[in-house]
Protein backbone atom coordinates (compact mmCIF):
# COMPACT_ATOMS: atom_id res chain seq x y z
CA UNK A 1 0.00 0.00 0.00
CA UNK A 2 2.84 2.57 0.74
CA UNK A 3 3.79 2.77 -3.08
CA UNK A 4 0.29 4.20 -3.81
CA UNK A 5 1.24 7.32 -0.90
CA UNK A 6 2.01 9.48 -3.44
CA UNK A 7 -1.43 8.82 -5.37
CA UNK A 8 -3.24 9.22 -2.12
CA UNK A 9 -0.91 12.49 -1.07
CA UNK A 10 -2.06 13.88 -4.68
CA UNK A 11 -5.49 13.44 -4.08
CA UNK A 12 -5.69 14.69 -0.52
CA UNK A 13 -4.22 18.24 -2.08
CA UNK A 14 -5.80 17.95 -5.09
CA UNK A 15 -8.19 20.86 -4.45
CA UNK A 16 -5.54 23.18 -1.92
CA UNK A 17 -7.75 25.23 -0.19
CA UNK A 18 -10.10 23.23 0.76
CA UNK A 19 -7.80 20.61 1.94
CA UNK A 20 -6.33 23.49 4.37
CA UNK A 21 -9.70 24.40 5.38
CA UNK A 22 -10.06 20.54 6.58
CA UNK A 23 -7.28 20.51 8.41
CA UNK A 24 -7.40 23.78 9.81
CA UNK A 25 -10.81 22.57 11.39
CA UNK A 26 -9.56 19.71 13.24
CA UNK A 27 -6.52 21.05 14.59
CA UNK A 28 -8.34 23.43 16.27
CA UNK A 29 -10.74 20.96 17.90
CA UNK A 30 -7.94 18.70 18.47
CA UNK A 31 -5.81 21.20 20.34
CA UNK A 32 -9.22 21.78 22.85
CA UNK A 33 -9.41 18.01 23.56
CA UNK A 34 -5.51 17.48 24.21
CA UNK A 35 -6.49 20.08 27.26
CA UNK A 36 -9.55 18.17 27.67
CA UNK A 37 -7.52 15.10 28.22
CA UNK A 38 -4.83 17.02 30.39
CA UNK A 39 -7.14 18.16 32.42
CA UNK A 40 -8.87 14.77 32.92
CA UNK A 41 -5.59 13.31 33.78
CA UNK A 42 -4.68 15.42 36.44
CA UNK A 43 -8.28 15.14 37.68
CA UNK A 44 -7.72 11.47 37.86
CA UNK A 45 -4.13 11.79 39.03
CA UNK A 46 -3.36 9.85 42.35
CA UNK A 47 -2.74 12.63 45.18
CA UNK A 48 -1.85 11.35 48.31
CA UNK A 49 1.34 13.12 49.60
CA UNK A 50 2.01 14.84 46.00
CA UNK A 51 2.13 18.01 46.15
CA UNK A 52 4.69 21.05 45.39
CA UNK A 53 7.84 21.46 47.79
CA UNK A 54 6.38 19.04 50.46
CA UNK A 55 2.87 16.77 51.37
CA UNK A 56 0.79 19.44 52.75
CA UNK A 57 -2.86 18.10 53.75
CA UNK A 58 -5.61 20.87 54.44
CA UNK A 59 -8.13 20.23 57.89
CA UNK A 60 -11.46 21.53 57.66
CA UNK A 61 -15.19 21.53 59.23
CA UNK A 62 -16.92 18.58 58.16
CA UNK A 63 -19.55 20.22 56.96
CA UNK A 64 -17.93 22.99 55.16
CA UNK A 65 -15.64 25.84 54.81
CA UNK A 66 -18.29 27.94 56.23
CA UNK A 67 -18.01 26.24 59.50
CA UNK A 68 -14.75 27.09 61.76
CA UNK A 69 -12.45 24.60 63.81
CA UNK A 70 -11.15 25.32 66.79
CA UNK A 71 -7.50 26.78 66.68
CA UNK A 72 -6.40 24.55 69.18
CA UNK A 73 -6.96 21.68 67.03
CA UNK A 74 -3.65 22.46 65.25
CA UNK A 75 -1.72 21.48 68.59
CA UNK A 76 -3.02 18.33 68.61
CA UNK A 77 -2.55 17.68 65.11
CA UNK A 78 1.07 18.58 65.42
CA UNK A 79 1.81 15.69 68.27
CA UNK A 80 0.68 13.09 65.63
CA UNK A 81 3.68 10.70 64.40
CA UNK A 82 4.53 11.76 60.90
CA UNK A 83 4.05 15.51 61.26
CA UNK A 84 6.72 18.08 60.33
CA UNK A 85 4.75 21.15 60.69
CA UNK A 86 1.42 22.88 61.11
CA UNK A 87 -0.35 26.05 60.54
CA UNK A 88 -3.46 27.93 61.00
CA UNK A 89 -5.45 29.76 58.21
CA UNK A 90 -8.37 31.81 58.44
CA UNK A 91 -10.34 33.41 54.96
CA UNK A 92 -10.38 36.99 55.67
CA UNK A 93 -11.62 38.41 52.34
CA UNK A 94 -12.59 42.00 52.95
CA UNK A 95 -12.27 44.49 50.39
CA UNK A 96 -9.21 46.94 48.58
CA UNK A 97 -9.90 49.92 47.46
CA UNK A 98 -13.17 48.38 46.21
CA UNK A 99 -15.22 45.19 45.69
CA UNK A 100 -14.45 45.39 41.91
CA UNK A 101 -13.20 41.45 40.16
CA UNK A 102 -9.56 43.78 39.24
CA UNK A 103 -9.11 44.56 42.74
CA UNK A 104 -9.75 41.29 44.41
CA UNK A 105 -7.24 39.00 45.60
CA UNK A 106 -7.00 36.22 48.29
CA UNK A 107 -6.82 37.92 51.57
CA UNK A 108 -5.85 35.33 54.49
CA UNK A 109 -4.86 35.37 58.23
CA UNK A 110 -2.00 33.01 58.77
CA UNK A 111 0.55 32.25 61.43
CA UNK A 112 3.71 33.83 60.48
CA UNK A 113 5.90 31.11 63.03
CA UNK A 114 4.85 28.34 61.41
CA UNK A 115 3.44 29.60 57.45
CA UNK A 116 6.90 29.15 55.63
CA UNK A 117 7.22 25.58 57.79
CA UNK A 118 4.71 24.50 55.87
CA UNK A 119 4.79 26.28 52.51
CA UNK A 120 8.42 25.39 52.29
CA UNK A 121 8.32 26.16 48.62
CA UNK A 122 7.69 29.68 49.08
CA UNK A 123 10.31 32.33 49.90
CA UNK A 124 10.73 35.71 50.36
CA UNK A 125 12.77 37.76 47.91
CA UNK A 126 11.99 41.13 49.66
CA UNK A 127 11.71 42.16 53.63
CA UNK A 128 12.45 39.44 56.23
CA UNK A 129 10.18 36.68 57.78
CA UNK A 130 11.40 38.22 61.30
CA UNK A 131 9.76 42.16 60.54
CA UNK A 132 6.74 40.26 59.73
CA UNK A 133 6.32 38.32 63.08
CA UNK A 134 7.96 40.80 64.79
CA UNK A 135 4.68 43.90 63.75
CA UNK A 136 1.09 42.46 64.72
CA UNK A 137 -0.08 43.95 61.78
CA UNK A 138 2.55 43.24 59.06
CA UNK A 139 1.84 41.35 56.20
CA UNK A 140 3.60 39.51 53.16
CA UNK A 141 2.33 39.54 49.70
CA UNK A 142 2.77 37.67 47.09
CA UNK A 143 5.12 39.25 44.02
CA UNK A 144 2.45 39.17 41.58
CA UNK A 145 0.22 41.74 43.38
CA UNK A 146 2.98 43.53 44.48
CA UNK A 147 4.14 44.64 40.82
CA UNK A 148 0.33 45.02 40.03
CA UNK A 149 -0.27 47.60 42.61
CA UNK A 150 3.24 49.46 42.50
CA UNK A 151 3.70 48.76 46.38
CA UNK A 152 6.97 49.03 48.06
CA UNK A 153 8.10 47.43 51.80
CA UNK A 154 6.44 49.09 54.53
CA UNK A 155 3.42 51.01 52.44
CA UNK A 156 0.38 50.50 54.08
CA UNK A 157 -2.72 48.68 53.09
CA UNK A 158 -6.59 49.39 54.45
CA UNK A 159 -8.95 46.33 54.33
CA UNK A 160 -12.37 46.88 54.83
CA UNK A 161 -13.77 43.57 56.25
CA UNK A 162 -16.87 41.75 54.53
CA UNK A 163 -17.14 38.55 56.70
CA UNK A 164 -15.46 40.43 59.51
CA UNK A 165 -16.88 43.77 60.55
CA UNK A 166 -13.62 45.58 61.52
CA UNK A 167 -11.35 47.56 59.12
CA UNK A 168 -7.36 46.44 59.40
CA UNK A 169 -4.60 48.56 58.76
CA UNK A 170 -1.87 46.29 57.35
CA UNK A 171 1.82 47.26 57.06
CA UNK A 172 3.87 45.69 53.91
CA UNK A 173 6.75 43.55 55.41
CA UNK A 174 7.97 41.13 52.81
CA UNK A 175 7.28 40.31 49.52
CA UNK A 176 6.94 36.28 48.80
CA UNK A 177 6.94 34.17 45.29
CA UNK A 178 6.47 30.55 44.49
CA UNK A 179 8.17 28.58 41.83
CA UNK A 180 5.67 27.02 39.69
CA UNK A 181 2.44 28.36 41.53
CA UNK A 182 0.66 31.92 41.95
CA UNK A 183 1.80 34.59 44.23
CA UNK A 184 -0.89 36.94 44.29
CA UNK A 185 -1.83 36.10 48.11
CA UNK A 186 -1.81 38.39 51.06
CA UNK A 187 -0.85 36.61 54.12
CA UNK A 188 -1.27 38.66 57.52
CA UNK A 189 -0.77 38.05 61.05
CA UNK A 190 -4.02 35.97 63.33
CA UNK A 191 -3.24 37.83 66.50
CA UNK A 192 -3.95 41.22 64.66
CA UNK A 193 -6.79 39.77 63.32
CA UNK A 194 -8.05 38.81 67.11
CA UNK A 195 -7.31 42.05 68.76
CA UNK A 196 -9.28 43.49 66.98
CA UNK A 197 -12.17 41.22 66.87
CA UNK A 198 -12.38 39.06 70.11
CA UNK A 199 -15.39 37.59 69.20
CA UNK A 200 -12.77 35.71 66.45
CA UNK A 201 -10.24 34.71 69.33
CA UNK A 202 -9.83 30.64 69.01
CA UNK A 203 -11.38 30.26 65.37
CA UNK A 204 -9.76 29.38 62.34
CA UNK A 205 -10.97 28.36 59.12
CA UNK A 206 -8.59 25.20 58.31
CA UNK A 207 -5.81 23.45 59.42
CA UNK A 208 -2.39 23.07 56.43
CA UNK A 209 0.07 20.19 57.80
CA UNK A 210 3.06 18.76 56.12
CA UNK A 211 3.51 15.57 56.31
CA UNK A 212 7.21 14.05 56.96
CA UNK A 213 6.50 11.67 53.53
CA UNK A 214 4.32 9.78 50.94
CA UNK A 215 2.84 7.49 53.75
CA UNK A 216 2.74 9.79 56.45
CA UNK A 217 0.23 12.14 54.38
CA UNK A 218 -1.52 8.64 53.46
CA UNK A 219 -2.23 8.10 56.83
CA UNK A 220 -2.59 11.40 58.92
CA UNK A 221 -6.04 12.16 56.60
CA UNK A 222 -8.07 9.58 58.22
CA UNK A 223 -6.08 9.94 61.85
CA UNK A 224 -6.49 13.29 62.02
CA UNK A 225 -10.32 12.98 61.05
CA UNK A 226 -10.50 10.16 64.16
CA UNK A 227 -9.16 12.46 66.84
CA UNK A 228 -11.80 14.49 66.30
CA UNK A 229 -15.07 12.56 65.05
CA UNK A 230 -16.71 12.25 68.27
CA UNK A 231 -16.09 16.09 69.06
CA UNK A 232 -18.24 19.38 68.73
CA UNK A 233 -16.54 20.20 65.38
CA UNK A 234 -15.88 17.29 63.10
CA UNK A 235 -12.86 17.21 60.74
CA UNK A 236 -12.26 16.75 56.97
CA UNK A 237 -9.03 16.18 56.26
CA UNK A 238 -7.31 16.01 52.53
CA UNK A 239 -4.65 16.00 50.08
CA UNK A 240 -3.74 20.01 48.76
CA UNK A 241 -4.77 18.91 45.87
CA UNK A 242 -8.43 17.20 46.62
CA UNK A 243 -8.85 20.52 48.77
CA UNK A 244 -8.16 22.73 45.54
CA UNK A 245 -10.62 20.16 43.75
CA UNK A 246 -13.26 20.46 45.82
CA UNK A 247 -13.94 23.85 44.60
CA UNK A 248 -14.05 22.67 40.83
CA UNK A 249 -16.63 19.63 41.98
CA UNK A 250 -19.03 22.94 42.84
CA UNK A 251 -19.16 22.97 39.59
CA UNK A 252 -21.21 19.39 38.96
CA UNK A 253 -19.64 16.61 37.63
CA UNK A 254 -17.05 17.78 35.82
CA UNK A 255 -15.54 14.65 34.63
CA UNK A 256 -18.91 13.71 33.03
CA UNK A 257 -19.08 17.15 31.21
CA UNK A 258 -15.63 16.97 30.14
CA UNK A 259 -15.99 13.66 28.59
CA UNK A 260 -19.20 14.71 26.72
CA UNK A 261 -17.50 17.87 25.37
CA UNK A 262 -14.90 16.04 24.08
CA UNK A 263 -17.11 13.47 22.05
CA UNK A 264 -19.41 15.92 20.62
CA UNK A 265 -16.35 17.78 19.85
CA UNK A 266 -15.05 14.59 18.09
CA UNK A 267 -18.56 13.54 16.47
CA UNK A 268 -18.04 17.38 14.83
CA UNK A 269 -14.62 17.08 13.18
CA UNK A 270 -15.98 13.41 11.71
CA UNK A 271 -18.98 14.73 9.70
CA UNK A 272 -16.57 17.70 8.73
CA UNK A 273 -14.32 15.65 7.40
CA UNK A 274 -16.57 13.08 6.25
CA UNK A 275 -17.98 15.76 4.12
CA UNK A 276 -14.81 16.79 2.74
CA UNK A 277 -13.77 13.32 1.74
CA UNK A 278 -17.49 12.77 0.47
CA UNK A 279 -17.47 15.92 -2.27
CA UNK A 280 -13.98 14.76 -3.17
CA UNK A 281 -15.04 10.94 -3.91
CA UNK A 282 -18.25 12.24 -5.75
CA UNK A 283 -16.03 14.55 -8.42
CA UNK A 284 -13.91 12.06 -9.28
CA UNK A 285 -16.44 9.40 -9.90
CA UNK A 286 -15.86 8.72 -13.39
CA UNK A 287 -11.82 8.60 -12.36
CA UNK A 288 -12.73 6.05 -9.99
CA UNK A 289 -14.46 4.00 -12.71
CA UNK A 290 -11.72 4.20 -14.84
CA UNK A 291 -9.26 3.08 -11.92
CA UNK A 292 -11.77 -0.08 -11.84
CA UNK A 293 -11.52 -1.00 -15.90
CA UNK A 294 -7.26 -0.77 -15.15
CA UNK A 295 -7.55 -3.39 -12.71
CA UNK A 296 -8.08 -1.75 -9.37
CA UNK A 297 -10.46 -3.98 -7.08
CA UNK A 298 -12.78 -2.39 -4.87
CA UNK A 299 -11.44 -2.77 -1.76
CA UNK A 300 -8.35 -1.37 -3.33
CA UNK A 301 -10.84 1.73 -4.37
CA UNK A 302 -12.06 1.51 -0.48
CA UNK A 303 -8.15 1.52 0.56
CA UNK A 304 -7.23 4.20 -1.44
CA UNK A 305 -10.08 6.64 -0.02
CA UNK A 306 -9.50 5.73 3.19
CA UNK A 307 -5.90 6.58 2.96
CA UNK A 308 -6.78 10.01 1.89
CA UNK A 309 -9.20 10.42 4.90
CA UNK A 310 -6.40 9.20 7.37
CA UNK A 311 -3.52 11.44 5.76
CA UNK A 312 -5.96 14.20 6.06
CA UNK A 313 -6.43 13.75 9.62
CA UNK A 314 -3.17 12.52 11.06
CA UNK A 315 -1.67 15.42 9.41
CA UNK A 316 -4.39 17.76 11.62
CA UNK A 317 -3.70 15.27 14.25
CA UNK A 318 -0.01 15.93 14.26
CA UNK A 319 -0.41 20.01 13.84
CA UNK A 320 -3.04 19.82 16.44
CA UNK A 321 -0.45 18.24 19.01
CA UNK A 322 2.41 20.62 17.84
CA UNK A 323 0.14 23.88 18.82
CA UNK A 324 -0.78 21.96 21.85
CA UNK A 325 2.95 21.69 22.96
CA UNK A 326 3.59 25.42 22.02
CA UNK A 327 1.30 26.82 23.73
CA UNK A 328 0.87 24.49 27.08
CA UNK A 329 3.48 26.85 29.01
CA UNK A 330 1.90 29.77 28.46
CA UNK A 331 -1.12 28.47 29.34
CA UNK A 332 -0.08 26.67 32.76
CA UNK A 333 1.56 30.21 33.48
CA UNK A 334 -1.85 32.00 32.60
CA UNK A 335 -3.32 29.46 34.77
CA UNK A 336 -1.28 29.91 37.82
CA UNK A 337 -3.30 33.49 38.11
CA UNK A 338 -6.75 32.08 37.80
CA UNK A 339 -9.03 31.02 41.43
CA UNK A 340 -7.64 27.79 40.95
CA UNK A 341 -4.03 28.64 40.36
CA UNK A 342 -3.24 26.15 42.91
CA UNK A 343 -3.86 23.29 40.23
CA UNK A 344 -0.83 24.86 38.22
CA UNK A 345 1.71 23.27 39.71
CA UNK A 346 0.20 19.72 38.57
CA UNK A 347 -0.93 20.82 35.35
CA UNK A 348 1.72 19.09 33.00
CA UNK A 349 2.24 17.33 29.93
CA UNK A 350 1.04 13.61 30.30
CA UNK A 351 1.88 11.07 27.98
CA UNK A 352 -1.31 9.65 27.75
CA UNK A 353 -1.99 13.23 26.17
CA UNK A 354 -0.50 12.91 23.29
CA UNK A 355 -1.77 9.54 23.06
CA UNK A 356 -5.25 10.33 23.20
CA UNK A 357 -4.15 12.91 20.33
CA UNK A 358 -2.96 10.78 18.22
CA UNK A 359 -5.82 8.09 18.66
CA UNK A 360 -8.34 10.73 18.24
CA UNK A 361 -6.99 11.70 14.80
CA UNK A 362 -6.39 8.47 13.84
CA UNK A 363 -10.06 7.50 14.72
CA UNK A 364 -11.57 10.82 12.69
CA UNK A 365 -9.88 9.72 9.65
CA UNK A 366 -11.03 5.87 10.18
CA UNK A 367 -14.65 6.94 10.73
CA UNK A 368 -15.01 9.66 8.16
CA UNK A 369 -13.51 7.82 5.44
CA UNK A 370 -14.95 4.79 5.45
CA UNK A 371 -18.41 5.32 4.84
CA UNK A 372 -17.69 7.56 1.40
CA UNK A 373 -15.21 4.95 0.40
CA UNK A 374 -17.73 2.17 0.82
CA UNK A 375 -19.88 4.34 -1.68
CA UNK A 376 -17.58 4.85 -4.46
CA UNK A 377 -16.04 1.45 -4.20
CA UNK A 378 -19.69 -0.24 -4.62
CA UNK A 379 -20.52 1.99 -7.99
CA UNK A 380 -20.84 -0.13 -10.68
CA UNK A 381 -17.72 0.91 -13.70
CA UNK A 382 -20.87 1.39 -16.39
CA UNK A 383 -22.92 3.68 -13.96
CA UNK A 384 -19.43 5.45 -13.26
CA UNK A 385 -18.48 5.93 -16.53
CA UNK A 386 -21.71 7.29 -17.15
CA UNK A 387 -21.92 10.06 -14.70
CA UNK A 388 -22.06 13.44 -15.40
CA UNK A 389 -20.71 15.98 -12.66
Amino acid sequence: MMKYLPFILKNVFRKKTRSILTISSIILPLILICYLGTFLNLLEQPNAGESRGAYRLVTRHKVGLTNPIPSNYADKVSRLDGVLAVTKFAWFGGIYIDDSARNFFPRISVEPETFLKVFDDASLSKGSVDDWINDPSGCIVGEEIFKKYGWKIGDHIVLKGTIYPVTLQLTIRGVFGVQGGRSDTLFFNRKYLEESLPSFRGKIGTVWTRARDSDAATRLPTQIDELFENSSYPTKTETEKAFQMGFISMLGNVKLLIASMAVIIVSVIVLIASNTIAISARERIREIAVLRTLGFSRLMILSFIVGESLVMSIIGGLLGILVFLMTFKPLKALLAKTPVGGLSFSFTIFPETILLGIIVSTVVGLVSGIFPAIGASRRSIREGLRYIG
